[in-house]
């Protein structure tokens, strides 16, 4: 008769081989969308201040009565961002019905990434089951069911996506989908100077210049409805984020918070543009310079970048090594570069946790 740590063993030894195979992965994600975080949401429904997906729809409804965003009503989402919301808004346009629908597309983006992490741990020989094991993880606990509430998810895969197919050597596709993801969350543009300067060191001027076609195409068809009704009215979404205050929750909100607590500054508190913002001459002043110090940031990590792929470039190592060894370089830096674009910017909210 077999004792308890005999069925623990056995129990583990079976998880041990499933998990090396990708669709063990993906009914565990279902599992978790469709089970834990609705669960999670229908149980403490009324404790997370917003009803989940009520934003979205709402602004479905705007448009589905034939008001244009940007133009009639003040829209912070980007064009594509829109047509994700759309998407379960053919199905459903009230709660919780349409929130039903939005989580199994926000499944469906997860289920994407599941592939694409497994394809890049392939290409990059990495083992697959620490990455899956990895991202699972990330998604259950540093996110959470807030990855069932808002669509940071969608635009964090499609980053993923172009990432992949860049690895992949589909050159223009890579463009195109990057593209795609910018305009539903801006963050992946911090992607295209990696992606340029890859093809730059490698002298691939070509490829470069049918990427950044394909990413300006690709752009230009998102916003062609505006260019025809309003141009103009494209503007307020930039300025929608410009006029933003500090988030509470950004690095730079968190070290001011501190100082108050140690007696050093104090701040004031607002609720502004759909998030808690700290005010005061020092916050206020670290909201300015925000920019520039992400960007002077951004700019030190596409330094290294360069000098690390061009000295891979000019040492002479066996070809499949220097391959292998410049992609991993190459996916590290995409890692990096997204969690500055976090760290150092003004605006920083719990459902960003999905971009990793």
């Amino acid at each position: 008769m077999l004792n308890f740590w005999q069925i623990i063993k056995r129990i583990g030894d079976k998880l041990s081989k499933q998990s090396q195979k990708t669709s063990f992965w993906v009914v565990i994600h279902i599992i978790l969308f469709l089970g834990v975080f609705m669960l999670w949401n229908h149980v403490f429904w009324d404790y997370f201040g917003p009803t989940p997906g009520a934003v979205e729809k709402n602004i479905v409804l705007q448009i589905m009565d034939g008001q244009i965003p940007y133009v009639d009503f003040e829209c912070e989402y980007p064009p594509v961002a829109l047509l994700i919301f759309i998407v379960p808004g053919l199905l459903f346009r009230a709660l919780p019905g349409y929130y039903i629908a939005f989580t199994v597309e926000m499944l469906l983006f997860d289920l994407l990434a599941v592939l694409l992490i497994a394809f890049i741990a392939k290409r990059i020989k990495i083992s697959k089951v620490k990455a899956l094991a990895s991202y699972t993880l990330l998604i259950a606990f540093a996110a959470g069911p807030i990855v069932t509430h808002r669509y940071d998810l969608a635009p964090a895969v499609i980053a993923l996506a172009a990432v992949a197919a860049f690895l992949a050597g589909k050159n223009k596709t890579a463009w195109g989908v990057l593209a795609l993801g910018v305009m539903a969350k801006i963050f992946p543009i911090v992607l295209a100077p990696l992606f340029a300067l890859w093809l730059l060191i490698k002298k691939q001027y070509a490829r470069l210049l049918k990427g950044i076609a394909a990413f300006a195409g690709v752009v230009l068809l998102t916003i062609i409805p505006w260019l025809i009704t309003d141009a103009g009215s494209l503007s307020t979404f930039f300025t929608y984020h410009m006029d933003r205050g500090l988030h509470a929750e950004s690095t730079y909100g968190s070290f001011v918070i501190l100082g108050q607590h140690f007696g050093w500054t104090s701040v004031e508190w607002d609720f502004s543009f759909g998030s808690f913002n700290i005010t005061s001459g020092l916050a206020d002043n670290l909201a300015d310079a925000s920019f520039y110090i992400m960007a002077l940031v951004l700019i030190i990590v596409y330094g290294l970048f360069t000098y690390q792929l061009h000295k891979q470039e000019i040492t002479k190592l066996e070809k499949d090594d220097t391959q292998v060894a410049q992609e991993t370089l190459f996916v590290r830096y995409a890692v990096i570069l997204v969690l500055a674009f976090l760290l150092f910017n003004k605006v920083f909210s719990a459902q960003y946790m999905a971009w990793f």
